[in-house]
């Protein structure tokens, strides 16, 4: 039998109940509104134990509170999330994946915007965890998705201090930032899945995170084409905005149509880019004044036609979803930069 992590954080008698145990959490602000289960030194041990790592390893500090996230750091705000320990080797690759300097954290914790940390499982490591990328993804019901993604936003909580009101500035806020995690529906899918075009082995497990802005879901009940599904999303996208990346999830239907017309990946996305062009004068004189003072480089004039993203090597496409001819719009959280943008997604590879 193997022996048990050896653990150092510090030990709080917060009481017998779990309504006392729920009342004392939430009281310090380690909670996220909804009841946590109690991360007892028998529960957190059993989840460092969920991966392969020493519980006193060190993937990064959090910001803008600059907290280490030591594995046993991550596994108490796991078990609080509802996490099983066979979770702990994709949630790892997430917080790894979210302390990247291309991710750029600091910003998406202290902005007026609502970004959350969206979540997206590729290859075997779905499957072996059961990451719902099918009906109702985005939804409630699966419990990998649901308390993986809500972890990660306790971790940002309590490690990097982002409460709201305080360094978190988000004026409206949205219910993304509770858990946004789904897992590529691959087997639906008719072209490569997002980790292979991010430059993984197809048999690697692969963790990708995007700094979420907002969900826009995009219907089309009526075309049966390809150019025409695409035309659809491309319109549907077009939100008078310059963001650094554009995700769009399509519902698998409508990832067969286009491909069955001979689009490829990189083809639909080609496509889609140039129906987001818009008019600089479409927007107020004050906010195409500001667009172009921040990009000289690509908007020089008001006759210059502007895009959802710099190039249409930024818009990715994810297909995940059941049955149905709906889409989700997903701009990632920044505006582009002459360098790339504020904040970039970044993908890992997933380790015990």
């Amino acid at each position: 039998m193997p022996e048990a992590p050896t653990l150092t954080a510090e030990r709080i008698e917060a009481g017998e109940s779990l309504d006392t145990v729920n009342r004392f959490f939430y009281d310090q602000g380690w909670g996220d509104g909804l009841p946590i289960i109690p991360p007892s030194e028998e529960r957190v041990a059993a989840m460092v134990a969920g991966s392969a790592r020493s519980p006193d390893e060190d993937l990064g500090e959090v910001p803008p509170k600059y907290a280490s996230a030591t594995v046993e750091k991550i596994a108490i705000n796991a078990v609080m999330a509802g996490c099983r320990p066979e979770y702990m080797p994709v949630l790892l690759a997430a917080v790894e994946a979210m302390l990247d300097a291309r991710f750029n954290l600091y910003s998406l914790q202290a902005t007026t915007g609502s970004p959350s940390v969206w979540i997206i499982v590729n290859g075997p490591a779905a499957k072996e965890i059961d990451v719902n990328s099918g009906h109702n993804c985005f939804g409630e019901g699966w419990q990998a998705n649901a308390t993986i993604g809500r972890a990660v936003r306790l971790i940002q909580r309590n490690l990097g201090g982002s409460l709201p009101g305080t360094t978190c500035k988000a004026t409206l806020g949205w219910p993304g930032k509770y858990s946004t995690c789904i897992a590529e529906n691959e087997a639906e899918s008719p072209w490569e899945p997002l980790h292979v075009q991010r430059g993984l082995p197809r048999e690697t497990g692969a963790v990708t995170v995007v700094s979420a802005h907002t969900y826009t879901r995009i219907s089309d009940l009526d075309s049966t084409t390809g150019v025409n599904v695409l035309t659809t999303l491309g319109i549907g996208m077009r939100d008078h905005r310059s963001w650094a990346e554009a995700f769009l999830v399509l519902a698998p239907e409508l990832a067969l149509t286009i491909a069955q017309d001979g689009y490829s990946k990189d083809q639909a996305r080609a496509f889609l880019w140039e129906k987001t062009a818009y008019d600089l004068r479409e927007l107020s004189t004050e906010q195409a004044g500001q667009r172009m003072k921040r990009r000289p480089d690509i908007h020089t004039s008001l006759d210059a036609l502007a895009h959802v993203t710099d190039h249409p090597e930024a818009v990715f496409l994810v297909v995940a979803g059941g049955a149905g001819p709906h889409s989700a719009y997903i701009p990632s959280w920044g505006q582009s930069t002459p360098d790339g943008g504020t904040t970039l997604a970044v993908t890992v590879a997933v380790r015990p």
